[in-house]
């Protein structure tokens, strides 16, 4: 009894901080913006349009886990192990396809929250028109390139197909997933826009459109047992009609001013979104073969079955990820803190982020360590056998994921970018070594989200911590 008590006295105080930050949250859920003549205004005004960020996100996360848990839980039975296995690993081969734009949406959301801050909104309309023109002709160029070469490529083999009726999905699926992202890669740049302009929720709730979409065309085709194209079809076709959509109305109706004009693309424009693009796509690239080639690797070594109980529980650990709520939408913050020389804001706000992280990290990490096998069984509606070393590594993984997500987003930032990519080269190479090594050594599944583990906690999160808080916080200025 005496134990309980004093447990009660520790986890009190505890309860009660939790309630007051949910309260100070709430408060600035108002719709009429705060005066930002002022820096308490200024500070506000952020808080206020993150609370908005965050509740949007929350109701589309809400969506993509309905999308996550119909699709398992309706297409797992009828489908069969190879062909959902197939379903999951080119969703998994299609993050490929993420860096094709060669970082240049990302940089414009830099740019973007840059010249927000700093009130420069002619650079945003110039970044905003060169952005749309470079991505449009580079996804023309893909596409054709794309076209002229599907027929001469074995796609069975690619992804290991054997049976007679998934090899004849494989092709078809893989051409529908590249030709919708193509065709929505240059119309979200007013995704990008919207973010970097702290008007998530702008985006999010047309996010949220799209994914309503998706629910809504994914039970059609799973009410005729449709094949694997036609599912991608229904489950990428209804975000893409919502980004068009939204790019319409934004940029015709709401923001003629940033409508995107052939007449104001500048070779500065030009220069600078290449340069900060360039950045990106090496963080991209990184991220895609550190920390996205699980499914790939593990359908080449041990095949197509394997990948499926691999990938229900990655999907888990996304779902319980809760914290990208609010850590997504303080990148274009801390970009415009940053661009306003309100330094110290911003790591304060570095600071409780990633506490907050932590902790949602851990209740996320210990529901999947001791609850996860029978959220699962509930969600396929049949058993699925995992082992402990998945389990525990998966727990550790979303601890890692939120505290590195943290650290990520105030480096993307400034001249913080540069010196991430080194420590980010070196993550990445030794976990996608791991990765192959430990799947290849146990022959498990596992060694796939341990090599994750492994590599970027010790060579990305470390560092990232000590780049973010330097001793000498006199040269921080020199340093963004």
């Amino acid at each position: 009894m005496h134990i309980n008590r004093v447990r009660a006295k520790k986890i009190y105080p505890i309860i009660s901080l939790m309630l007051n930050k949910l309260f100070s949250f709430i408060k600035h859920l108002r719709l009429n913006a705060y005066d930002t003549n002022s820096l308490e205004g200024v500070n506000n005004e952020r808080l206020r349009l993150l609370s908005w960020a965050v509740l949007t996100s929350g109701f589309t996360k809400l969506a993509s886990l309905i999308i996550v848990v119909a699709s398992i839980r309706w297409v797992s039975g009828y489908l069969g192990s190879e062909r959902f296995g197939l379903w999951m690993t080119i969703t998994s081969v299609i993050t490929l396809l993420s860096f094709v734009d060669l970082g240049m949406s990302n940089s414009l959301v830099n740019i973007v929250s840059e010249s927000f801050g700093k009130r420069d909104h002619q650079r945003i309309h110039r970044a905003i028109s060169s952005t749309l023109f470079l991505l449009t002709g580079l996804a023309v160029i893909i596409e054709a390139i794309f076209l002229s070469s599907f027929y001469f490529v074995e796609w069975a083999d690619v992804v290991h197909a054997t049976k007679p009726e998934v090899v004849r999905e494989v092709a078809p699926s893989i051409a529908i997933y590249v030709t919708i992202f193509l065709i929505s890669m240059p119309l979200s740049i007013v995704h990008k826009v919207q973010i970097g302009l702290q008007e998530s929720w702008k985006s999010n709730l047309w996010s949220l459109l799209g994914q309503l979409f998706a629910i809504f065309f994914l039970g059609v085709a799973v009410y005729f047992e449709a094949g694997v194209p036609f599912l991608i079809l229904a489950v990428a076709g209804g975000p893409a009609v919502a980004t068009l959509i939204n790019f319409g109305i934004y940029f015709f109706l709401e923001r003629r001013d940033y409508l995107p004009k052939f007449n104001v693309i500048g070779s500065s424009a030009l220069t600078n979104i290449g340069r900060v693009g360039g950045l990106f796509l090496i963080m991209q690239f990184l991220a895609l073969v550190g920390n996205a080639s699980d499914n790939i690797v593990i359908a080449k070594i041990l095949g197509l079955s394997d990948v499926s109980t691999f990938a229900i529980v990655q999907k888990l650990a996304m779902i319980l990820g809760v914290s990208q709520l609010f850590i997504s939408p303080m990148w274009p913050i801390f970009g415009e803190a940053i661009a306003r020389g309100d330094y110290d804001w911003a790591q304060r706000a570095l600071k409780k982020i990633i506490w907050v992280s932590f902790l949602i990290g851990a209740l996320a990490g210990a529901t999947i360590l001791f609850f996860g096998s029978q959220i699962i069984k509930i969600w396929v509606g049949h058993p699925v056998e995992t082992s402990v070393s998945l389990m525990v590594g998966f727990a550790l993984y979303s601890i890692l994921m939120n505290i590195g997500g943290s650290l990520s987003v105030y480096l993307n930032n400034g001249s913080f970018l540069k010196r991430q990519i080194s420590i980010y080269t070196l993550a990445s190479i030794v976990a996608i070594g791991l990765k192959i090594f430990l799947v290849w050594h146990w022959q498990s599944a596992s060694g796939a989200i341990w090599g994750t583990v492994i590599g970027y906690s010790i060579f990305y999160v470390i560092p990232a911590y000590l780049m973010a808080f330097p001793k000498n916080k006199s040269n921080l200025n020199k340093l963004i």
